[in-house]
């Protein structure tokens, strides 16, 4: 009895450990995940010259939050090979009033996600 007891309380205690567990991603706003991974995440058009490497997008299910899909592009963008990351349309091109970190996000189907350009600067 004594035993089965204690493989139990020790179940318990993993199980409660794994679960706290969290993800990088998630433990960081967009703007910290940014710095320490290395991207510039970037709000207003660039003024260096860049190039596009890719169309990132975040997903995830209907309760994550958005910062979380944004940290998720951030990786994306680093395996792309990229170094800022932009929203696909600023502020006033036919996004309205919309700023910040909401450029990244849209709503597809009555889910959110967040899309975005993986940029490599250029020249000098």
């Amino acid at each position: 009895m004594n035993r089965s007891v204690s493989l139990i309380a020790l179940a318990w205690f993993a199980i409660t450990l794994a679960g706290c567990h969290a993800h990088q991603e998630m433990q960081y706003t967009p703007e910290q995940y940014a710095k320490l991974r290395g991207v510039e995440l970037i709000t207003t058009p660039p003024t260096r010259p860049y190039e596009l490497v890719a169309n990132v997008e975040g997903f995830g299910g209907r309760h994550t939050a958005k910062e979380t899909m944004i940290n998720g592009m951030i990786d994306e963008a680093l395996k792309a090979g990229a170094r800022a990351l932009i929203p696909l349309e600023f502020a006033g091109e036919g996004r309205g009033a919309i700023k910040g970190l909401d450029l990244f996000v849209y709503t597809e189907n009555s889910r959110t996600v967040t899309k975005g350009r993986a940029i490599r600067w250029t020249g000098n």
